[in-house]
């Protein structure tokens, strides 16, 4: 092989790394998006509050009880005791004194626990049975329980709702991915056939003439990955002090576990689409007859 084709193969295989390599890097901000997009909703969804309020005849000792009781459930991701003078405080920053001795005639308030749920109970279902088990638990000393039933099921059907299309565009850019890496390889290939054949002609087995083309596309599937996995930090160091949505999907201490999951996927994508691409591109030139060849 000439030194001219050597060196056309050569910038054939650049070109084909460098482009899986912008690819790739759509895919993981893509799918880090989505890794995240569990957190942030969950994040969202540990701060909306849940109120236990108390019946007027219980003892401190019992209520103290209660909230420790409370704190100790599973589901609770954390508990505040609010006396009801503390409680009516917020109430005048609100409203006004004057409000509230002219038209509630004093503290209308009760004690309470203020608190959040863990994220895998934040949701409406799961909010009824906690409360219904708190009310029977404690029928002798809670009066009622307190929280907003359309901020718990809006919260989860945008979530939801935010996951689909996010699986769903992902899932064309994985398409588009595909095709693209695909032909791409093809072409490089196809500037190859020709030395495929004389391989063929000289008595070269197909997994012979196969290997060096699958090892190659090992390397480039790898090498592709990590450009996009640079790119990708390279990215996290321009935006790591922004404090919003985009600095969720930095690469930093806080999300550590889920980016090393993504390069995982990443690279395992890179060397599948590349080996495999590589792989039927080669069996069809093997297989190619010998008009066909010159009409490709």
């Amino acid at each position: 092989m000439s030194k001219a084709k050597k060196n056309r193969y050569k910038t054939t295989s650049f070109y084909v790394t460098i482009s899986m390599g912008f690819i790739l890097f759509l895919l993981l901000i893509f799918g880090m998006a989505i890794l995240r997009l569990d957190k942030i909703y969950g994040d969202q969804k540990e701060k909306i509050e849940v109120d236990v309020f108390f019946r007027e005849n219980a003892k401190m000792a019992k209520m103290q009880q209660i909230e420790k009781e409370i704190n100790l459930d599973h589901r609770v991701n954390s508990t505040t005791y609010i006396p009801k003078e503390k409680a009516v405080e917020f109430m005048i920053e609100g409203m006004g004194e004057e409000f509230l001795d002219e038209f509630l005639g004093g503290n209308p308030l009760y004690n309470s626990i203020n608190l959040t749920l863990k994220k895998e109970y934040a949701q409406l279902d799961s909010v009824q049975l906690f409360e219904q088990n708190i009310l029977e638990k404690y029928e002798d000393y809670v009066s009622e329980i307190s929280y907003s039933k359309a901020q718990f099921q809006t919260i989860n059907d945008t979530f939801y709702n935010g996951l689909w299309y996010a699986l769903g565009l992902s899932s064309i850019l994985l398409t588009i991915a595909i095709i693209l890496i695909n032909n791409t390889i093809r072409l490089a290939i196809f500037s190859k056939r020709f030395l495929i054949r004389t391989m063929q002609f000289v008595g070269a087995k197909h997994s012979f003439i196969k290997k060096p083309f699958l090892l190659n596309s090992i390397m480039q599937g790898i090498t592709s990955a990590l450009l996009a996995i640079i790119l990708y930090i390279l990215l996290s160091l321009a935006l790591e002090n922004y404090n919003s949505i985009i600095g969720e999907l930095v690469f930093n201490a806080e999300n550590i576990y889920s980016n090393f999951v993504i390069f995982g996927i990443i690279i395992a994508i890179g060397i599948l689409v590349s080996f495999g691409s590589t792989y039927f591109s080669m069996n069809k030139y093997l297989k190619l007859s010998q008009d066909k060849l010159y009409k490709q």
